[in-house]
C-alpha cells in the first residue's frame, strides 16, 4: 500500500497585514521539509472563488478550490511564494523545500559516502555455520575497492557494472543509473576455524586519480565458535496472527516469516544489531528481537521434538487439527488454494516426525485427508487437504503443548438474499489523532472513510446483514485491535477502508483509481469482488487493480480480510469523488455490491 500520513501544519509567514482566515492552506509537504527528489508534491485549496499564484503563475484552482501540483525544485532551499485573492482579501505566503536528490559522485576525487557503508549492525556468531559477510558502500565510480575483516584479507570488491545488473540497466531509468554507478560489493564466507573478535570492517577505495582513501564499516564482526544458546520467547501476543505484533524476521528488518509465541524455544547462533539469530532449520535463520526474548541458563538442551499423534476434531462451526506435542515449537503455515480444492501445510521447526497415528473425525466438512514427510533434518510438514475450494478462515493457537490449527465452516448463505445474516465488520481507517492523509480539500482521511464506512454499515444492515464497526466516531482504534474485533464478534468477513496516498517521489498524474489489498489465499475472492462492483458502480474513479500485501489489517484470521484504497487523496478527479455526498454512495453501493457478489459465489456448491 502506497501510504504516506500526508500530516501537519505548516510553519507557514504570512507576508500581508490583511489576509482571509485559511484563506491559503497547504495539506502537503509539511514545514521546512527536505525531499531525496528534484520534485515535490504540493497539494491543498484555496477558498472557493479565490484565484492562486504560485511563484508568479497563475494555478489552476477548479470551483472549490483545490490544488496538487508536481514542482519542480532546484537543488538545495527553495522557496516557494503563494498568492491568493478573494474579492478585497488578499494572502501570501512562504513555503520551503529543501531538495536533496542523490547525485552521483564524481570519478575524482576520490570519496567515499559513509553512511552508505553496510553492514551498520553488530554481528555475533555464536558458531562458524559457514555464514556469509557481505561488504557494500558508494563511492567515486571507476575505482578499485576491497575490505578487510580485521586483519584478514583485503577481499576484492567490485562496482557494480550495468552488463553485469541487466535488470536494473535501464538506461531510460535514472533511479538505476544511480544503482549501479559507485555501488562496490563484496561477500566472505566463514571458513573453518575462523575467529573474530569485535573486528573492524575496513573498505578501501583507490580511485581514478590515484587516491586512495579507508573508511570502517559501523559494525564489528564477532565469530565466537561456542556452542549455540537456546533462547524461550517471552512476549505475550493477543490472540491470533493479524492482531499480533510479535513476529519472527528473515533477516532483521526484513519480511515476516514466523509469528512467536510465548514459550516457544530456538536455537541462538547469532546476534545482530538489536536481534538474536536463530537457526530453525539448516541453512534457515530468523531474526527476533532481544528485548523479546529470554536465554536459558548454559547447559540447557538444545530444542528437538518427537511426537507421535495428529488427530482432528469436529467443533461448534469449525474442524480442529491437533498436533499433540511434547512441548510448544516454532510452527509456519502455507496456504494455496484453486477451484478444484484447497490445502494447508504445516510446517513444524526443531520437530522430528514419529508420527504413526492419526485418529480423523467422522464425518467432517472441510478436511479430507493429512499426509505428512520429513522435510528436512528438524522440519516436519504435514498437507491437510480441503474437500472444498473455499477456505473460509483459520486460526493456529497452543492448548498447553498441543498446536491445533481450527478451520472454520463456511456459512450457510441463502443466494437470493446473500446478505442476509451474515455478519460483517467495517474498519473506517485511521482515526482521533491518526488522521490519515491530510486531504488537500481540508478534510483529512479519516473523517472520509468513516463517512464511507457508515454509509456502507447502513446498506448491509438493509439487506439484512448484522455489522460490527469497529468505531462509528472520530476514535483512534490500535492496529491489533481492528481484526479483534472481528474474531469477537464472529464475523463472516473483514473490510478495512482507507483512501490512497503517495511517498514523496511519486509524480501524482500516475496514480488514481480504486485498489484493494489481500494477503489470505482465501481472501483473493472477496478482493476481486469488491474491486469490479467499485469499477462497474463508480468508473470514473479508476483502477489502481488488486494487492498482495501483508498489512495488519490482511493477516491471516478466522475470516476472509481485505483493505479498500476507495480512491486517491493525490489525484483531483478522485479526491473530488470522495469528498461527494454522491460519490460516496457509489463507492459504499460498490463495497455493498462486491461483498453480495461474493456471497452469492461462495454460496456455490
Amino acid at each position: 500500500m502506497k501510504k504516506l500520513a500526508l500530516i501537519g501544519t505548516l510553519l507557514i509567514t504570512s507576508l500581508t497585514a490583511r489576509a482571509a482566515p485559511d484563506l491559503i492552506f497547504v495539506a502537503y509537504p509539511p514545514p521546512n521539509y527536505e525531499v531525496g527528489f528534484d520534485h515535490v508534491l504540493f497539494e491543498g485549496s484555496v477558498l472557493p472563488g479565490a484565484n492562486l499564484l504560485v511563484d508568479g503563475k497563475a494555478v489552476d484552482t477548479g470551483n472549490d478550490g483545490l490544488f496538487i501540483e508536481w514542482l519542480p525544485l532546484k537543488p538545495g532551499v527553495n522557496t516557494i511564494k503563494l498568492e491568493s485573492t478573494l474579492g478585497s482579501d488578499k494572502a501570501t505566503q512562504e513555503i520551503k523545500v529543501t531538495s536533496s536528490p542523490d547525485v552521483p559522485l564524481a570519478s575524482a576525487p576520490t570519496k567515499i559516502v559513509e553512511d552508505s557503508i553496510d553492514p551498520y549492525n553488530e554481528t555475533v556468531f555464536y558458531s562458524n555455520l559457514g555464514q556469509t559477510v557481505t561488504v557494500d558502500f558508494v563511492g567515486s565510480p571507476g575505482g578499485e575497492a576491497s575490505f578487510k575483516l580485521g586483519d584478514k584479507g583485503p577481499f576484492k570488491m567490485l562496482e557494480r557494472k550495468p552488463q553485469d545488473f541487466l535488470g536494473v540497466s535501464d538506461p531510460a531509468s535514472e533511479g538505476a543509473k544511480r544503482a549501479t554507478a559507485g555501488h562496490y560489493e563484496g561477500s566472505y564466507q566463514l571458513q573453518p576455524g575462523d575467529a573474530f573478535s569485535s573486528s573492524v570492517i575496513a573498505i578501501s577505495l583507490k580511485g581514478t586519480d590515484g587516491t586512495t582513501v579507508t573508511a570502517n564499516a559501523p559494525a564489528k564482526l564477532s565469530v565466537r565458535n561456542i556452542q549455540p544458546r537456546v533462547g524461550m520467547y517471552t512476549a505475550t501476543p493477543l490472540e491470533g496472527i493479524s492482531q499480533s505484533a510479535e513476529v519472527a524476521r528473515n533477516g532483521q528488518g526484513r519480511a515476516y516469516i514466523l509469528y512467536p509465541r510465548n514459550g516457544m524455544k530456538f536455537l541462538i547462533v547469532g546476534e545482530e544489531g538489536n536481534t538474536y539469530q536463530a537457526r530453525i532449520a539448516t541453512g534457515q535463520f530468523v531474526n527476533i528481537r532481544k528485548d523479546k526474548m529470554r536465554l536459558l541458563d548454559e547447559g540447557a538442551a538444545f530444542p528437538k521434538h518427537y511426537f507421535t499423534t495428529i488427530r482432528t476434531k469436529r467443533v461448534d462451526g469449525a474442524t480442529e487439527v491437533r498436533f499433540e506435542l511434547p512441548d510448544l515449537v516454532p510452527y509456519a503455515l502455507d496456504q494455496s488454494s484453486s477451484d478444484a480444492g484447497g490445502s494447508l501445510e504445516m510446517r513444524l521447526f526443531y520437530t522430528e516426525s514419529d508420527v504413526d497415528y492419526m485418529i480423523f473425525a467422522h464425518p467432517d466438512p472441510l478436511v479430507r485427508d493429512i499426509r505428512w514427510q520429513q522435510q528436512a533434518d528438524g522440519v516436519f510438514a504435514a498437507k491437510i487437504d480441503l474437500k472444498g475450494r473455499q477456505l473460509w478462515g483459520y486460526k493456529v493457537y497452543y492448548e498447553g503443548s498441543t498446536l491445533v490449527l481450527r478451520l472454520k465452516d463456511a456459512p450457510k448463505i441463502n443466494r437470493s438474499r446473500p446478505l442476509e445474516g451474515r455478519k460483517i465488520t467495517i474498519d473506517p481507517g485511521h482515526g482521533g489523532e491518526d488522521t490519515g492523509g491530510a486531504g488537500p480539500l481540508r478534510v483529512p482521511e479519516k473523517d472520509i472513510v468513516l463517512a464511507i464506512g457508515l454509509k456502507v454499515a447502513n446498506l448491509l444492515k438493509t439487506k439484512g446483514a448484522t455489522v460490527t464497526l469497529t468505531r462509528s466516531t472520530d476514535l483512534e482504534v490500535p492496529l491489533p485491535e481492528r481484526s479483534a474485533i472481528n474474531d469477537r464478534s464472529g464475523g463472516d468477513v473483514f473490510v478495512s477502508i482507507h483512501a490512497n496516498a503517495l511517498p514523496d517521489g511519486a509524480n501524482p498524474a500516475n496514480s488514481r483509481g480504486s485498489g484493494v489489498y489481500f494477503f489470505q489465499p482465501q481472501s483473493r475472492a472477496l478482493a476481486d469482488s469488491v474491486l469490479d462492483a467499485l469499477l462497474r458502480g463508480v468508473p470514473d474513479m479508476g483502477n489502481d487493480g488488486v494487492h498482495y500485501q501483508n498489512l495488519a489489517v490482511t493477516r491471516p484470521t478466522l475470516t476472509p480480510q481485505i483493505l479498500v484504497e476507495t480512491g486517491f487523496l493525490t489525484e483531483k478527479g478522485n479526491l473530488r469523488i470522495l469528498m461527494s455526498d454522491i460519490g460516496r454512495d457509489k463507492l459504499a453501493a460498490g463495497i455493498v455490491a462486491g461483498l453480495e457478489q461474493f456471497f452469492k459465489t461462495a454460496s456455490k456448491p
